[in-house]
């Protein structure tokens, strides 16, 4: 959407509506960058590491306080285990690879 200034320039807005309201949002001046790949990767590996991790956790926590074969409980402990330990180093992987991000665009900021 193009609008008139008082100068006869016309600029660039984009216009977010939702429902009845609609709010301006400015023109971004930089395109969003990602981390490079082998980062992406690396914490992809990483979570797999953490969820094996808290599997074999979790199964070793109920093996060892059974006495007789509980390998229905060992089986259901070890996939929880695997849940908390992929989301908890998820959560870690998604903040560093947020704040590699923003290290990124400052540093290509800075450089122009």
């Amino acid at each position: 959407m193009q609008e008139n200034n008082e100068n006869g320039e016309s600029s660039e807005k984009s216009v977010a509506k939702f429902q009845e309201n609609s709010l301006e949002l400015p023109k971004a001046d930089h395109l969003f960058t990602t981390p490079p790949r082998h980062i992406q990767v690396f914490s992809f590996v990483a979570i797999l590491i953490g969820g094996l991790c808290g599997g074999l956790i979790g199964y070793a926590f109920t093996d060892l306080q059974c006495s007789e074969g509980c390998s229905n409980l060992s089986g259901i402990s070890a996939i929880i285990g695997a849940l908390i330990g992929a989301g908890g180093v998820g959560i870690v992987s998604v903040l560093v690879l947020r704040a590699v991000t923003e290290w990124r665009t400052k540093t290509n900021k800075d450089a122009k």
